[in-house]
């Protein structure tokens, strides 16, 4: 125990630390995610009813539909919604439902499954933190910073902690996939494919993620057949989709089209109200006509007939979606209100500064501005770090989507984290250069 206290340990290579602290933190480190995941269970269960009297999870109160997916799988053993009153298959892909469903399996305690889940993206993530921090030789304290990332700020914790959303996963296995690219862990060519085949069945919003990050790596990693890896789980998970849409629907879901929800989704945004209520009221708010004509029968149908809405308003309204698209841009860098707000009882809508969204916001606008002082301080140089190039690839193609849609504090919250280790590496990389003089060299 002394040598785990000795102060001096936080300066050893991780690789030369050995196996009884590295248990003490990770126990440690697990001890406060279990603790956590109950306590934000709690908080959870008063605002959303999600357990009875025994603490069993009522699945039918899961909200975004994953509860009814659950509850069809497990009393009708198929996969599917009611939404708009027509029979969807394909409206969410599957991770969160089936993830929940196989663990309510082994028991229907909410804590129970609430923990397990974390316990496992968490003990993903720190893992993932040792493999690739000790595969560079960086220090036992730096190790212990990246490990902490997704926690040291409280809302992207709780984002993560959360169950009921898509968002909770992706805020984990994002900063999972940089840690991976950004190093030379041996395995790593495996495991980015897996955890981008895991990513694509989360939410195919990380379409141009799973293709184009995969590419990359081919263009820029050394000879190796392992380095197509990444990019054959990738098409395998947008084949396993696929293919089972077209045995239920007769059609191929991919792209704008890998869920028939989407039209219904994006007429959110195009719609001419649409800057009214975001970012600060929820997008669930705006006034649309959801009634359906009574010759629609299936998904891809009522995707075809929102479909048709969506375009006539985009060619009638294209300056008010450009000028919504620069509301979506300037709450990606700059929102640091609570937004996608309910009313309360008083109709009154709670836009408070959030100090998590200060701080999320503070480190994504600087990891740009040193990526962009990078870039033009050195350009031949900034081409060469591999850290710069995915870094940029990660942002851009996760933002695409949301810029297109609408992102909210919670969709960002992998890139926060991505970005928060980009960060890190910068000064762990520069830590000894004090003076502005030396702190621009560092570009050079």
């Amino acid at each position: 125990m002394n040598k785990i206290l000795n102060l001096d340990i936080l300066n050893t290579p991780v690789s030369q630390i050995e196996k009884k602290s590295l248990t003490i933190f990770f126990i440690l480190y697990i001890a406060l995610i279990v603790t956590s995941s109950i306590a934000y269970g709690y908080l959870l269960n008063n605002k959303l009813n999600l357990y009875d009297e025994n603490f069993n999870l009522i699945f039918k109160n899961i909200p975004f539909s994953n509860g009814e997916l659950i509850y069809n799988l497990k009393n009708f053993n198929e996969y599917f919604t009611e939404y708009l009153g027509v029979k969807f298959y394909l409206q969410k892909t599957p991770a969160i439902p089936i993830l929940i469903y196989s663990i309510s399996l082994i028991s229907e305690n909410f804590f129970f499954i609430i923990v397990l889940k974390n316990l496992i993206f968490y003990s993903l993530y720190f893992f993932i933190s040792y493999w690739t921090i000790r595969s560079i030789n960086k220090k036992y304290l730096f190790f212990i910073i990246i490990s902490i990332v997704p926690i040291i700020i409280p809302y992207n914790f709780t984002v993560s902690l959360n169950f009921v959303y898509e968002d909770c996963l992706i805020a984990l296995i994002l900063p999972s996939v940089f840690l991976l690219l950004i190093t030379d862990y041996r395995k790593k060519y495996l495991l980015i494919g897996l955890l981008f085949f895991i990513l694509y069945f989360v939410k195919t919003s990380v379409f141009f993620v799973i293709i184009f990050v995969p590419l990359l790596i081919i263009v820029l990693e050394k000879k190796s057949l392992k380095k197509y890896l990444p990019l054959f789980f990738s098409i395998l998970s947008i084949l396993i989709w696929g293919t089972y849409g077209l045995i239920k629907t007769d059609k191929f879901p991919i792209l704008n089209k890998s869920s028939p929800v989407n039209s219904h989704v994006m007429s959110f945004a195009l719609n001419k109200n649409f800057h009214k209520y975001y970012p600060n009221k929820s997008t669930d708010l705006i006034p649309i006509n959801h009634t359906l004509p009574n010759n629609i029968y299936n998904e891809w149908e009522v995707y075809d007939f929102f479909d048709k809405k969506n375009k006539k308003y985009l060619n009638e309204n294209l300056d008010r979606f450009i000028k919504d698209t620069f509301i979506k841009i300037n709450f990606i860098f700059f929102g640091i209100n609570r937004d996608n707000a309910l009313p309360d009882i008083n109709g009154e809508f709670n836009n408070e500064i959030r100090i998590s969204q200060i701080i999320s916001k503070a480190i994504l606008n600087l990891s740009i501005f040193i990526i962009i002082l990078k870039f033009f301080f050195h350009f031949r140089l900034f081409f060469d770090s591999k850290i710069n190039i995915f870094f940029i690839a990660m942002v851009i193609f996760n933002l695409v989507p949301h810029i297109l849609v609408w992102a909210s504090s919670k969709h960002l919250i992998g890139i926060i984290n991505i970005s928060f280790i980009y960060l890190l590496f910068f000064i762990d990389d520069h830590k000894k250069n004090y003076k502005l003089n030396t702190f621009l060299k560092a570009f050079k």
